[in-house]
Parts: C-alpha cells; sequence; structure tokens
C-alpha cells in the first residue's frame, strides 16, 4: 500500500519483464581483446576442442555485425576461460 503513494498503480502492477545482458556490444567493445585471445586461431588449433575456421569465421561475423553469434561465442568464450582457470 505505500508503494501506491509513491508509484503509479499502473507500474506497480504490472507483469514483472525481464531483461538481457549486452554481451553483444560487450563483445565489441570492452571485451574484444579478451575475446580476441581466447579465440585466437592458433590456441584454439592447439587445444583442439572446437573447429578454429568455424569459430573464427562467426566471430568475424559478430565483429562486423552480419552475424548474430554472441550466445553461441559466449559459450566458447566460458570454455576457454575455464581451460585457462584450470592450467
Amino acid at each position: 500500500k505505500l508503494l501506491y503513494k509513491y508509484v503509479p498503480k499502473e507500474v506497480v502492477d504490472r507483469p514483472k519483464r525481464g531483461f538481457s545482458m549486452p554481451i553483444a556490444s560487450w563483445l565489441r567493445g570492452p571485451l574484444r581483446d579478451w575475446a580476441e585471445s581466447l579465440l585466437d586461431r592458433k590456441r584454439l588449433e592447439r587445444e583442439g576442442y572446437f573447429d578454429p575456421k568455424a569459430v573464427r569465421e562467426k566471430w568475424e561475423e559478430h565483429l562486423t555485425r552480419r552475424g548474430l553469434w554472441h550466445y553461441q561465442l559466449w559459450d566458447v568464450l566460458m570454455f576457454q576461460s575455464w581451460l585457462d582457470a584450470r592450467n
């Protein structure tokens, strides 16, 4: 009841809405150098878990905004980061 005194009823009673993290823009911006190092072709070849050609193609498409691959790239980046933490 107290909230209704300060916030409009339509705001208080509306359904909850989720939000998404701006992963796509982070990967093109502040996280780009970090991602680039984890997605390095030679590194991917050496480790052997991912197809370096496919990953690099998706990365380039993401950077040039020709493809929406940020969620898939994020999964690869999390795996690569996990590998770093283990070694």
